[in-house]
């Protein structure tokens, strides 16, 4: 299967300054009253303050809408779908790729060719421009350091499966969020490994738990597991909080160079017939920019910046060995790698 290389930034010094020249003059432009609606995916704490600052500095009045944790980006996406012939939203902001990618391929996104946007990396954006990633969170495997010695933790996703793990897994409900996602990922580079790995899980009673990525870290300090299926970015609140978690970065395909850590990107994208489609374009533009990914590496949420310039400036976020993976071909076998994951781990476990 051919892998295109996510390590590759969009950013040159040229690229940065059109990008922020766009920014400002549409600012200059901007009506009195204008708005636009959001769709945010996003924790709020992280998302508010950088669509605040957009606000702030356009005069565009920001209507944010979120979700639930436990249903995030799903519950949105469905939305999304319910509103396609008479939509509310401007613009989608979210916290995964796949199922953004599903809405670009039903029709519900539309094109944003901005001229500024043609050095954008081919494999953080869709090939028909519906769709931008950008500022990625690690997958990760989480631990308890004060029960668990980082020797011990698993250094590939396919070690979870040995017996010393037995009940002592646990990820989240795969059918919503970045779980679904990344066993996405995971059928698509191991089609013929894939069910052996979901077997393994089964066999060590891998547990699915309904609260999100969020309970699987709770699950690790309250030492109710012993390691936990999770985003970098749940690790590092907790971490923040002063709990006891640490994480890994596990291989996919160890000692592969692109086998490394799957980066699971932001995305943002243009509701098709939105009731503000010049200021949905400027609110992408602003989250494409470097002061987002800046700000975004700055939070609690330490995403990983694509602009090489940015990423330079945090270099404790550097992901070593980074997948390459084609992130459509993965969001095509997301629902069946999904629908896979539940009826093996459901049918061997005690998830609810």
């Amino acid at each position: 299967m051919p892998r295109k290389n996510p390590r590759r930034g969009p950013g040159t010094e040229l690229f940065t300054a059109l990008l922020a020249a766009c920014c400002l003059a549409s600012c200059g432009d901007t009506p009195p009253g204008e708005q636009v609606v959001v769709y945010v995916s996003v924790d709020e704490h992280v998302a508010k303050p950088i669509l605040q600052e957009f606000e702030d500095r356009t005069g565009i009045d920001v209507l944010m809408v979120g979700d639930t944790e436990a249903k995030k980006t799903t519950g949105l996406v469905e939305r999304l779908r319910a509103e396609r012939d008479h939509p509310v939203a401007d613009v989608f902001w979210s916290s995964e790729a796949m199922q953004t990618i599903d809405l670009a391929e039903d029709g519900v996104l539309a094109r944003c060719e901005q001229p500024e946007l043609v050095d954008w990396p081919e494999s953080w954006r869709d090939s028909n421009w519906r769709w931008f990633g950008f500022s990625p969170r690690p997958r990760v495997i989480a631990y308890n350091p004060d029960r668990t010695p980082a020797g011990d933790v698993p250094a590939t996703w396919e070690a979870a499966t040995a017996p010393r793990w037995k009940q002592q897994i646990v990820l989240a409900d795969p059918r919503f969020g970045t779980t679904g996602g990344h066993l996405g990922v995971m059928a698509t580079l191991w089609p013929e490994r894939y069910g052996e790995f979901l077997r393994g899980l089964q066999s060590n009673e891998a547990r699915l738990l309904p609260g999100g990525n969020a309970a699987v870290v709770d699950a690790i300090v309250h030492g109710e597991a012993g390691i936990g299926f999770t985003d970098a970015d749940d690790v590092r609140a907790a971490q923040r909080r002063g709990l006891p978690v640490a994480m890994v970065y596990p291989w996919h395909e160890q000692g592969v160079a692109g086998g490394g850590t799957f980066m699971m990107p932001n995305t943002v994208a243009i509701v098709s017939g939105g009731p503000n489609p010049a200021a949905g374009e400027q609110l992408l533009m602003a989250l494409l920019s470097d002061e987002t990914a800046r700000a975004l590496a700055a939070s609690v949420s330490g995403n990983v910046p694509l602009q090489p310039g940015v990423a330079s400036e945090f270099p404790e976020l550097r992901v070593e060995e980074p997948l390459e993976i084609d992130l459509t071909e993965a969001a095509a076998g997301r629902a069946s790698a999904i629908e896979r994951a539940m009826s093996i781990l459901r049918s061997g476990s005690g998830s609810p």
